[in-house]
């Protein structure tokens, strides 16, 4: 995996780590998810946007938008908005099935994981300090690029025998006040809560989810626009 080291708009590559870690509180990042089968790349790779403030996250992909938002109890909500119809469904902390780790939804990556890694090499200074760690487990290589003042994934690989995924970062901006816009007209769309979805066979968008299954606790991960899971997602 290539190293990549970024430069980033609006934020100083000398800034401490510190004021790094605060600038970054307000991230729109993109990113390209690749496949590869036997070293050859395989369908159209995939791209979605990380939003973020301090205690919202959201996975923007071409149709559905996965929110998380921290709880003051330490508790994550998710909602899921639906873009064309601006629409959402949400759900309650209960609702949502395993352990969730707010890390894994505010970088992509767990802090825990990350201290599984092994750190191989480590460049920069400050914004553009950007760490290289290698776990092998098995049959599989995870590498992974990271801009640790930042708390941002610079790149990422998952290889197998026959299969090798990848995400890469593309542009990144930190402009408060355009996140704060986007979090607020998601925050605008009608919604309804998942435990009531039942009662609410009537409304076609409701109908709709629940006859392709759609529906389902702690479900995550891309869907398109008929609410069928996409193949080569990232993993975490």
């Amino acid at each position: 995996m290539k190293k990549i080291i970024l430069s980033l708009a609006l934020i100083s590559p000398l800034a401490s780590a510190t004021q790094c870690a605060l600038d970054s509180q307000y991230v729109q990042a993109s990113y390209q998810v690749g496949k590869q089968v036997a070293g050859k790349a395989v369908a159209e790779s995939q791209q979605f946007t990380l939003w973020r403030t301090p205690y919202q996250v959201a996975e923007q992909g071409l149709e559905l938008v996965e929110v998380w938002q921290q709880l003051s109890n330490q508790q994550i909500r998710p909602i899921r908005y639906f873009q064309t119809p601006q629409r959402g469904i949400e759900y309650q902390p209960s609702e949502v099935q395993g352990q969730q780790d707010w890390s894994t939804k505010y970088q992509l990556v767990s802090d825990d994981f990350i201290a599984k890694m092994t750190l191989t090499d480590e460049q920069g200074d400050g914004c553009d300090k950007i760490q290289h760690y290698q776990l092998v487990q098995g049959d599989t290589t995870i590498e992974l690029a990271w801009l640790v003042n930042q708390k941002l994934v610079s790149a990422m690989s998952i290889a197998k025998p026959q299969l090798t995924q990848t995400l890469t970062l593309g542009t990144v901006d930190f402009k408060k006040a355009q996140i704060q816009q986007q979090f607020a007209l998601w925050d605008a769309y009608q919604t309804t809560d998942y435990a009531d979805i039942g009662d609410n066979e009537g409304d076609p968008f409701l109908a709709k989810m629940i006859n392709l299954g759609f529906i389902e606790h702690g479900a995550s991960g891309f869907y398109d626009a008929n609410g069928k899971a996409l193949g080569g997602g990232h993993s975490h």
